[in-house]
């Protein structure tokens, strides 16, 4: 195989790698205003989906309220009555609940929309 064609394999594979974050430099999500929106993250310490939760809401200034449904029994009382069976559970103005981690579906529950 040539340097070339390697170079270019790993060059793909840096980019699939990273195209999430790559999506989110080019389309970034627009601002929001503090106190517009309620986020609530439902998640455990051990969840690799629930820390990249975590970590996206910080990236993008989302302020939410982290429950961990292993250690409060209000949380784990929430948690069932969403009638979830993974985490993480994001519930976005207590009527958008969406399951795992999922950016796109994130910043579609956060975007306010312009009234017509």
């Amino acid at each position: 195989m040539s340097k070339t064609t390697i170079f270019l394999l790993l060059a793909f594979a840096a980019l699939f790698q990273n195209q999430a974050k790559i999506k989110n430099w080019l389309n970034p999500m627009p601002p929001l205003t503090p106190g517009s929106y309620k986020v609530v993250l439902y998640s455990t310490t051990w969840c690799g989906y629930c820390a990249k939760t975590r970590a996206y809401f910080a990236e993008n200034h989302i302020e939410y309220q982290d429950i961990d449904v292993e250690k409060t029994e209000a949380g784990q009382k929430a948690y069932q009555e969403l009638g979830a069976n993974g985490v993480p559970i994001v519930v976005v103005n207590d009527d958008k609940i969406i399951r795992g981690y999922a950016p796109s579906d994130y910043v579609e529950a956060l975007t306010i929309k312009a009234p017509n």
